[in-house]
């Protein structure tokens, strides 16, 4: 994309409309103008350039044409301000904060190291690519943290877990147990001649104190959401729905050949926006068929019609539908409902970071997290702590498993 003159608006007010691209693109709130900045013409052109003419904004997912292609001064740091931090999600491979802040910067750096090897070696092995590769990713990321240490361009602003459980009291129950000693992940505590996870250590513990316990973590509430909203998610007459398709999850976890799944999902889905463009359409869905006396009958009856959402979702495992089956008989209709309008507000917002237990007894319910003696919440854990305490509100404790010393 050549870069265009510019206009007669010097666009004083600009603001980036989804910071999660590589290639970020600004709309100008006088004239509307949607341009990038300067410094992202050559590793545009050079890495990207598929993502010139368009970006996509993150509350809607729509796609925005670029009116102005690249421009002079337009990003914070251009006009000499403070880099806007923009941490991706915690994931696997990229939990810590280096990761997860300086993602772009490793991206670009990482491409431009690989482009520059590859030309130097173009008759080097599959072997020796991947081999080069993996050096340079390291290489990368310790200059990152180099750099990190000496000019921080972001700073690690977020809560740390002390912070998070005295600013949102929530209550903390010490518990002792032998750790294994190879402290193998997952299953590390020693009770007899067994050795079983926290979660099960702290089942039983509970279990003794009279508590019938499901152990949950996130999926089964992704199962109960897939279930129960399928019919407004996937309505046929909502104007942003297309025709998608993705790989059979069942089949891909059984090693099979992946036939596609195609089904309908909106453009926006799981976004921020979706929850808000959609609002009157969700309201309707509770009014009309998500009645206190009928919802155990509803799981039951779409199930099977939620199966394509559900595979969307990863949520199409047997055992994880019949855990958010048994929600429906544990907690009350009304939390329920708050729990559902909670992840349409913004799916993949809120996906992450449930508790690992719940506790019920005599119409009594509580959820639980357990954590072992050297593990720490999660951001997605520390999220939803905040979010429990100030939207769902449900009883909540952290459950945490001290090593007895040996």
């Amino acid at each position: 994309m050549a870069r265009q003159p510019p206009s007669t608006c010097h666009h004083p007010d600009r603001a980036c409309f989804n910071q999660h691209e590589l290639i970020r693109k600004y709309r100008c709130a006088d004239c509307g103008a949607v341009m990038m900045c300067a410094c992202d013409e050559v590793r545009g052109h050079r890495f990207l350039p598929h993502q010139l003419s368009e970006g996509c904004e993150l509350d809607t997912q729509e796609r925005v044409p670029v009116t102005h292609g690249f421009q002079e001064g337009v990003c914070s740091e251009c006009r000499g301000l403070p880099a806007d931090p923009a941490p991706a999600a915690a994931i696997h491979g990229r939990t810590s904060k280096i990761r997860r802040y300086y993602w772009r910067e490793l991206f670009f750096a990482k491409e431009a190291a690989l482009h520059d090897w590859n030309s130097e070696h173009p008759d080097a092995t599959d072997d020796e690519r991947r081999s080069a590769q993996s050096a340079i990713e390291k290489a990368v990321l310790k200059d990152i943290k180099e750099l990190h240490a000496s000019a921080p361009k972001y700073a690690f602003t977020e809560k740390s877990q002390a912070e998070v459980i005295d600013q949102y009291s929530v209550e903390v129950e010490p518990l002792q147990a032998t750790y294994a000693k190879d402290g193998r992940k997952g299953a590390q505590i020693v009770v007899g001649d067994e050795i079983i996870s926290a979660e099960e250590f702290a089942s039983r513990h509970y279990s003794g104190q009279g508590w019938q316990v499901l152990q949950l973590e996130s999926v089964p509430f992704h199962a109960l959401f897939g279930v129960m909203m399928w019919i407004v998610i996937q309505d046929p007459i909502d104007p942003a729905n297309r025709i998608v398709s993705f790989g059979d999850r069942t089949a891909y976890e059984e090693r099979q050949t992946k036939e596609p799944i195609w089904t309908h999902l909106p453009s926006d889905f799981g976004s921020a926006g979706y929850g808000t463009r959609r609002a009157t359409a969700i309201e309707k869905h509770f009014d009309e068929f998500l009645h206190d006396d009928d919802l155990e009958w509803l799981f039951d009856y779409w199930r099977f019609h939620s199966e394509n959402l559900r595979q969307y979702l990863w949520a199409h495992r047997p055992k994880d539908v019949e855990r958010a089956r048994k929600l429906l008989e544990i907690l009350p209709p009304q939390t329920i409902k708050a729990i559902l309008r909670y992840l349409v507000q913004d799916y993949w917002g809120r996906y992450l970071g449930w508790p690992d237990l719940l506790l019920h007894r005599e119409g009594e319910f509580r959820f639980v997290e357990v954590k072992s003696s050297s593990d720490r919440l999660s951001d997605d854990q520390k999220r939803w702590i905040a979010d429990n305490h100030d939207v769902l509100k449900l009883p909540f404790a952290i459950a945490k498993i001290h090593r007895i010393a040996s």
